[in-house]
């Protein structure tokens, strides 16, 4: 497949846009934003995207700066065959039509077919797929930002991996991937492996080996119950020996001791009773003192507080006015910059709504034009349509006035002029030859005189008269033979005759000259259908018909504006739109969309500022609002501070509040230090394990008594209980139940390592004979990556294969790069060498699968080695060269086109001398 020529129109910034492509290389230069990436994006989508399809995909189409419906021409070579491609893309309405040079016309759903089949994808995408539209071709198309990214590894559809295969076995020595026995072998493998073992590794659920695992478990875990039934008796057994000796004890020493220690108790806390009366008696003296004193002292702090907090609100009522005072001064100057920005934002309005009526009118009279244009053009093919086919009936005309002869016809009168001429040359074979040479006498020959010297041939027989007395019979040879031969004449005569009569015409030279004829009147007749098929003559009068309501609404549209028309004419600065064309009408448009878009930027910085002051007004009143509310507040505060401060003073008894405080404090110190001699002397006695007068005269002992009772209690309950729990784990043998526990764990185990055995042992051939195949699959990585040797060798790397792994699954994966003794990931790489190593490989992809698509492949490059610094460029030309020589059809595009000039690409090629075919050299901008 190789691209020839295209041609965009109302495509982004492109109005009409034509290229023709070298057969080899095409270099295209342009600085940014002139529309290389647009160029490209155009070609992917004509080539890949079906015309109908709506969304995004159609949208980032559209020009916003020209008007119309955005179409792609693509001229291509594929199949054989030259290829004229069209695709207007107008959402449900979009339109495709592909031609050939043989006759072939195809439009809607049958070009798109018919081109997928030319391109080698299942389909055209479709609106709903846009996702799927970067896949296709993903090797060949170099968008801009892409080139650093490994074409390995996106998905097998992306980079050709079907057709890739193929083409690589058929340059390598690898045969068939795998024969029928090992997938076979395989298949029985996969099949045994899935008896005990999910795709994960996992065992299988209900599989032999998940069986054999369970009773494995089940009977450790009975092992287990017999080990713990065996070491719960021991612990029983002890825990009884430990009760025992404990009762022991309980009994013998520790009861008779704590009471005679309860008695010695009782007696000193009686006299601790009377110590502690005399305490809670001063106590009881001790606290109205201390109640009366902190009154007092209370009373003082709430009359200090209330001082201070009179003095600072004092203080926020005077901030709050003068806060007040500037709130109001700014509110009066907000409201009069919001009155500003008010007026001049409905003065910028009005003028956006009169440069808007202003573009409306210039797009209604462009409308206009394009209508008149289409009408022109729908007018012009009818009378071309009428044309054709007034010449077609002319030819008609004169092939009906010409004989009905052909190739067939010519060829028998050929043949009937051959069959006479050998017809009369047997007869001459055959007849004898009679000559005068000189007479004294007349002779006759069958009543004619004879003539010296002219011979006469004697097919029959003839009668000789010489002079009035001799006559003579000559008769030639040859028996029954020459009648024949002279009937064979007559015949072929005869049918020569008849051919000549029956098709109008002398000889055969007048046949084949009318067949010529005719022939090239068909020939017309056929040129002139094919060029009458190209016009689309369906419906011509109807769409003329139906551009009459679009003219009378247009028409109504421009009277309903005709003030504005006025008062532009009025306007000198403004130009007549009646004397502008169309390409004066879209730049006046341009130049109104560009003010309108300035003066709508000023109307809403205008409208920003304005509803910020607004905003800051409100804001402003919300807080003078706020401040006048707080310095009411304030007031009645200060109020009520005042009444509490009076209240205050009155309660504390004004100046004799201090003396009292005073006597009241050394009241309270003297029964202070009473109670603390109390407290010496009954800690002399020692701590009270009870309150006094309580019924028990030593309860720390009773309770340990108490307790001593309880626990005594509570082992003999134990005791009765460990006796019987013994008596129970032993009623049977536990020691013979774990041995037979044991012996049956172990033969579970046997089974289940058998079975383990038996099913690693499938996982290790499977493994193994994935090894294999996998070693086997690596043979079709061998001729890719010689493949790719050359072109590292031009960029001056290290010319052995790089690395890289085919899995029959997942396709080509690890792509490492040698240098030197060492192998570097793809990831790993600079941005630069990532570039070219990527570009190393797309070139190699598409050497290989050039095969597969007639012999060649186009590669395209947008801006792809951003990242190569110019020492690298040298190489990178080096390798671009060599693809050319390979026959891969190379497209460019640069920002800096001299890098990649026609003179750093020569190639030594007798056919590079056709300087027009091989190669151009194109500048957007």
């Amino acid at each position: 497949m190789r691209l020839l020529h295209c041609r965009l129109r109302q495509l982004r910034q492109h109005r009409d846009l034509g290229l023709r492509f070298g057969r080899r290389f095409t270099l295209i230069g342009g600085a940014n934003e002139t529309g290389k990436s647009t160029l490209v994006e155009a070609l992917h989508k004509g080539l890949f995207l079906r015309a109908t399809a709506t969304g995004r995909g159609v949208e980032e189409l559209r020009s916003r700066l020209h008007p119309g419906l955005p179409e792609v021409e693509i001229g291509f070579e594929a199949g054989g065959q030259a290829w004229q491609l069209r695709k207007r893309f107008a959402g449900a309405s979009g339109t495709c039509q592909l031609s050939n040079g043989a006759g072939v016309a195809l439009s809607g759903a049958a070009a798109e077919e018919q081109l997928a089949a030319l391109l080698g994808v299942e389909g055209p995408v479709t609106g709903t797929q846009i996702r799927q539209l970067p896949e296709r071709w993903a090797h060949l198309w170099v968008r801009q930002g892409e080139a650093a990214s490994n074409p390995l590894q996106a998905k097998q559809e992306s980079y050709d991996f079907s057709r890739l295969v193929d083409q690589l076995q058929q340059r390598g020595s690898s045969g068939a991937l795998e024969s029928p026995l090992d997938r076979r072998v395989l298949e029985l493998l996969q099949e045994r492996v899935a008896e005990f073992f999910t795709g994960t590794g996992k065992v299988r659920a209900g599989s032999r080996l998940a069986e054999v695992q369970r009773r494995e478990a089940e009977a450790a875990t009975q092992l287990g119950l017999a080990r713990e039934r065996l070491s719960e008796l021991e612990a029983a057994m002890e825990q009884l020996r430990a009760i025992q000796e404990r009762l022991s004890a309980i009994e013998g020493q520790e009861r008779p001791a704590l009471l005679a220690r309860q008695r010695q108790e009782a007696e000193r806390l009686r006299q601790l009773e009377q110590l502690e009366q005399r305490r809670r008696l001063t106590i009881a003296e001790r606290d109205p003192l201390a109640e009366a004193l902190e009154r007092l002292r209370r009373q003082q702090r709430q009359r200090q507080e209330l001082l201070t907090q009179q003095a600072q609100q004092l203080e926020d009522q005077a901030r709050q006015a003068a806060a007040v005072q500037r709130l109001e001064a700014e509110l009066a100057a907000s409201r009069a910059a919001c009155e500003r920005g008010g007026q001049l934002r409905l003065r910028l309005e009005g003028q956006r709504q009169r440069l808007l009526e202003r573009q409306e009118l210039l797009q209604l009279r462009l409308d206009q034009l394009q209508l008149e244009a289409e009408e022109r053009q729908l007018r012009e093919h009818q009378e071309q349509l009428g044309r054709l086919q007034r010449e077609a009936e002319g030819l008609k005309q004169r092939l009906a006035a010409l004989p009905a002869i052909g190739t067939e016809q010519v060829r028998e009168l050929r043949r009937a002029e051959g069959a006479l001429a050998e017809a009369r040359a047997r007869c001459q074979a055959m007849a004898a030859s009679l000559e005068l040479l000189s007479a004294d006498l007349p002779v006759h020959l069958d009543g004619l005189a004879l003539e010296i010297g002219q011979p006469q041939l004697l097919s029959g027989s003839s009668e000789l008269q010489v002079g009035a007395g001799v006559r003579l019979r000559l008769s030639p040879g040859g028996g029954e033979a020459l009648p024949q031969a002279r009937t064979e004449l007559e015949r072929s005569q005869a049918a020569l005759t008849g051919l000549q009569e029956g098709l109008g015409v002398a000889d055969s030279e007048m046949a084949e000259a009318i067949e010529r004829q005719r022939r090239a009147l068909e020939s017309d007749l056929s040129n002139l259908r094919k060029a009458a098929s190209a016009i689309p003559w369906a419906g011509l009068q109807e769409r003329i018909t139906a551009l009459e309501p679009r003219r009378l609404r247009l028409e109504l549209a421009l009277a309903a504006l005709d003030p504005i028309r006025q008062d532009l004419a009025a306007d000198p600065e403004t130009p007549a739109l009646d004397g502008l064309d169309r390409n004066g009408l879209e730049e006046e448009l341009q130049r109104l969309r560009q003010t309108t878009t300035l003066l709508v930027r000023q109307l809403e910085q205008t409208t920003q500022q304005l509803q910020q002051a607004e905003e800051r007004e409100r804001e402003l009143g919300r807080e003078l609002v706020a401040s006048r509310g707080r310095l009411e507040q304030l007031a009645g505060s200060l109020g009520a501070l005042a009444e509490r401060l009076a209240a205050a003073e009155g309660e504390a008894g004004g100046g004799d509040a201090d003396a009292t405080l005073a006597e009241l404090e050394g009241q309270w110190r003297e029964r202070q230090a009473q109670i603390a001699s109390l407290d010496a002397a009954l800690a002399a006695l020692g701590p009270a394990t009870a309150e006094p007068g309580a019924a028990d005269p030593a309860p720390g002992l009773g309770a340990a008594v108490e307790r001593l009772e309880q626990e005594r209690e509570s082992l003999l309950t134990q005791l009765g209980q460990a006796e019987q729990r013994c008596a129970g784990l032993g009623a049977e043998n536990p020691v013979a139940e774990l041995e037979r526990r044991q012996a049956e764990w172990e033969a579970s185990r046997a089974e289940r390592d058998a079975i383990e055995s038996q099913g690693q042992a499938l996982q290790l051939l499977q493994a193994r004979f994935h090894a294999a195949q996998t070693d086997l699959a690596n043979r079709y990585s061998e001729p890719l990556g010689a493949a790719i040797a050359p072109y590292l060798a031009a960029l001056g790397r290290d010319p052995r294969a790089p690395l890289l792994r085919f899995d029959p699954e997942r396709g080509f994966q690890d792509l490492q790069l040698r240098q030197g003794s060492e192998a570097y990931d793809f990831e790993k790489l600079s941005g630069g060498m990532r570039e070219q190593l990527a570009g190393a490989l797309r070139l190699a992809l598409a050497e290989v699968l050039q095969p597969a698509y007639d012999g060649c492949l186009p590669l395209v490059f947008d801006d792809a080695f951003t990242n190569s610094d110019p020492q690298r460029l040298p190489g990178l030309r080096r390798m671009l060269r060599l693809a050319i020589e390979h026959g891969v059809q190379v497209v460019l595009l640069s920002c800096d086109p001299a890098a990649y000039g026609e003179n750093a690409l020569m190639v030594a090629d007798p056919d590079w001398d056709e300087r027009e075919e091989a190669i151009q050299l194109i500048r957007l901008g």
